[in-house]
């Protein structure tokens, strides 16, 4: 009888180690598509440094890591011969406005302008070859990155990083093949509509404004697949919002909007509905603020004439304090808030969209996407990419934690992009 109860307990403790080993087995095997990122990894705790925000909010703002997911610097490079290396009168963005605004990271957006009728795809390989050619020309201060560990490499060494994001399906011309190639040239997110529909899908004006239902395409919804394999961002900015509900059936990633805003702030074609905004969170993904003012306030006109004066009345400060960061902003800070205009979208419009965000669904899904250089005009305070400061100003005004701002400035999309990009 002793024998006999040793062998059944032998025989239950095998059973369980199996079935423990079994379990443990299956844990192991994660497919690409539901890794969660490391929290801890770099920066990813939202570090804790300093105790009194509204005095350090820009020394916070130039410690943090700070990435804008889309910028279209490249068409007035392409189209009126702007240098991205110089301090350009007539661009919003190069690399000495990125510097002086703190930026570290920036979505260059791969587009085809309106007047190219066809080779769309032979016009972005250009525009891929000169990104590349601008991380050879300027490799001691800029990085161009395709996936997350090169990206923290570059950003450890104290490089300006690049990543590049397309913008409009079309310039795949109905082509999978095509679409591997941008991935393997680096890009790593596509918008799969602008403002027209294509052979993946319709796009939110069709839809809005010309009766459009489509949704996607058959070979949109194998994009969508392929992409999800390759390790690509799907982004619905400029996406028809059927098309934008059979992406969050099909991808198994989180889904991107690049530059788009909340509709029930200003309710235009381009920005997100409340359900669209919760299902982007759902699938823990990003949504990046454009500045347009358009999208930002339905009431918005032109700002030139303001941007003018307050770069022509900071003059002065930029001269005696362009050096030193924190109190070059400050000064900055205090003339703007002297010099208020009653004309013009203030830049607190801006922060209200991302408060609506954070409120709906919480801060761990929003950040900047400005559309700067892209035709638009931004905020009175936000006249060109220096002004990112002034954002992280504003937050600290409004309650948000050191660790919140983090999250805001670079650390939601990062966490996104280590996830899909690696």
């Amino acid at each position: 009888m002793k024998q006999l109860i040793i062998g059944i307990v032998l025989v239950i403790l095998f059973q369980n180690f199996a079935c423990f080993t079994t379990n443990t087995a299956d844990k192991s095997i994660t497919p690409k598509n539901t890794q969660q990122p490391d929290k801890k990894d770099h920066k990813m705790d939202s570090t804790t440094k300093f105790t009194d925000l509204n005095k350090d909010a820009f020394a916070l703002h130039k410690d943090a890591i700070v990435i804008d997911t889309h910028n279209d610097i490249l068409m007035p490079i392409f189209i009126e011969g702007a240098d991205i290396s110089k301090d350009n009168h007539n661009t919003q963005s190069d690399f000495v406005k990125w510097k002086e605004g703190g930026l570290d990271v920036q979505v260059f957006s791969i587009y085809v302008p309106v007047r190219y009728k066809s080779n769309h795809f032979n016009y972005v390989m250009k525009l891929i070859d000169k990104m590349e050619e601008y991380s050879t020309q300027y490799s001691e201060i800029f990085y161009l990155a395709k996936h997350y560990d090169e990206l923290m490499k570059a950003y450890s060494k104290g490089k300006f990083c690049g990543l590049m994001g397309a913008e409009g399906g079309n310039m795949i011309e109905g082509s999978m093949e095509n679409l591997e190639t941008l991935y393997s040239r680096g890009v790593r997110y596509l918008g799969l509509t602008w403002n027209t529909s294509n052979e993946i899908g319709t796009s939110a004006r069709d839809e809005s404004t010309r009766g459009g239902l489509g949704g996607l395409t058959e070979f949109g919804k194998h994009v969508v697949t392929r992409m999800n394999e390759l390790g690509m961002l799907v982004d619905v900015s400029h996406l028809g919002e059927t098309a934008f509900w059979d992406v969050v059936q099909i991808s198994k990633d989180p889904i991107i909007a690049s530059h788009s805003n909340v509709y029930n702030l200003a309710p235009h074609y381009r920005n997100l509905t409340d359900e669209q905004i919760k299902a982007i969170a759902k699938s823990e993904g990003y949504i990046g603020i454009n500045f347009y003012c358009k999208f930002l306030d339905p009431d918005a006109s032109s700002t030139t004439s303001i941007h003018n004066k307050y770069k022509n009345g900071l003059k002065s400060i930029e001269d005696e304090y362009g050096s030193d960061f924190v109190k070059f902003n400050e000064k900055r800070y205090e003339y703007l808030t002297e010099n208020k205009t009653s004309s013009g979208t203030p830049v607190d419009v801006l922060i209200d969209h991302i408060d609506y965000i954070v409120k709906l669904v919480g801060v761990d899904y929003v950040g900047f996407g400005s559309d700067f250089d892209g035709g638009v005009y931004t905020p009175n305070e936000l006249y060109d990419a220096t002004c990112y400061p002034i954002i992280t100003k504003k937050l600290v005004e409004r309650g948000y934690t050191e660790q919140d701002i983090r999250k805001i400035l670079g650390l939601n999309f990062l966490r996104v992009f280590k996830q899909v990009c690696r």
